[in-house]
């Protein structure tokens, strides 16, 4: 209020006056002390009761709160059982997997046995008909080679024949007969002849015993010669039979 008043006299004054301060004095003084409320005196019934509705509270709160624990822990061991039970579910399947897994590898590895042995099998099979196929061949071969012999030794003997007793009827021909030959004389001679038919050479093998005879049997051949026919020969034959041929000559051989 004092402070409203001077800042009245202050606003409305131009010439304001200063007033000193005035001292004031201070004096502790003690206040009276509130009086104390009167205690609520309870009755002893009333705070046993209390006491006993807070007991059984707490006594409600801590079962509560057992039943709560052992509600998570039972969940806790029922999700382990679960976990274990679903661990060894997985680890039956897995191990059932890893027995068909096994059954299978082996019942493959059985089949590429079988297999193997199959292939074998027919490979030697097969082989075997191989085998046999070239011995029939080989068998057909050797007969057909056996029969192309014999034939081919057939042509050659008839060709020997055929020419050497044409050299014979050639000689023959040509043989004047001497007085002095008999019959079953018997003069051997071998003849060298070239591919054209000439006489290369004459050898008397083994006399007759009679010289008239032996000359008279190689001047005919001499006359004969040269034998032309045999360029019509194959060089086979001739190589094997007429480069050297020998002759038995008897006079009952040469008469016409």
């Amino acid at each position: 209020m004092m402070f409203g008043v001077l800042l009245v006299n202050w606003s409305t004054d131009s010439n304001p006056e200063i007033v000193p301060p005035m001292p004031i004095s201070a004096a502790l003084v003690e206040l009276p002390k509130p009086a104390a409320k009167p205690q609520t005196v309870r009755q002893p019934s009333q705070t046993q009761a209390e006491q006993k509705r807070k007991e059984e509270a707490r006594k409600r709160a801590e079962a509560k709160k057992i039943a709560e624990e052992k509600r998570k822990k039972a969940e806790q061991q029922r999700k382990e059982q679960e976990r274990q039970k679903a661990l060894a579910l997985k680890r039956e399947k897995e191990r059932k997997q890893e027995e068909e897994r096994k059954k299978e590898a082996l019942r493959k590895k059985e089949e590429a046995a079988r297999e193997l042995q199959e292939q074998a099998r027919r490979q030697r099979e097969k082989e075997q008909k191989h085998k046999e196929q070239q011995l029939r061949e080989q068998a057909l071969a050797m007969e057909r080679q056996a029969l192309e012999a014999a034939q081919q030794l057939e042509h050659d003997q008839l060709q020997q024949a055929k020419y050497s007793a044409l050299i014979k009827s050639l000689t023959s021909q040509y043989w004047n007969r001497p007085p002095s030959a008999r019959n079953n004389m018997v003069a051997e001679i071998r003849i060298s002849l070239s591919p054209f038919g000439d006489v290369l050479d004459i050898v008397m093998v083994k006399s007759s015993g009679n010289d008239e005879f032996d000359r008279s049997v190689i001047q005919a051949i001499r006359r004969a010669s040269p034998f032309s026919e045999l360029k019509d020969l194959d060089r086979r034959i001739f190589d094997q039979y007429f480069r050297r041929i020998t002759f038995r000559f008897r006079p009952e051989d040469l008469v016409k």
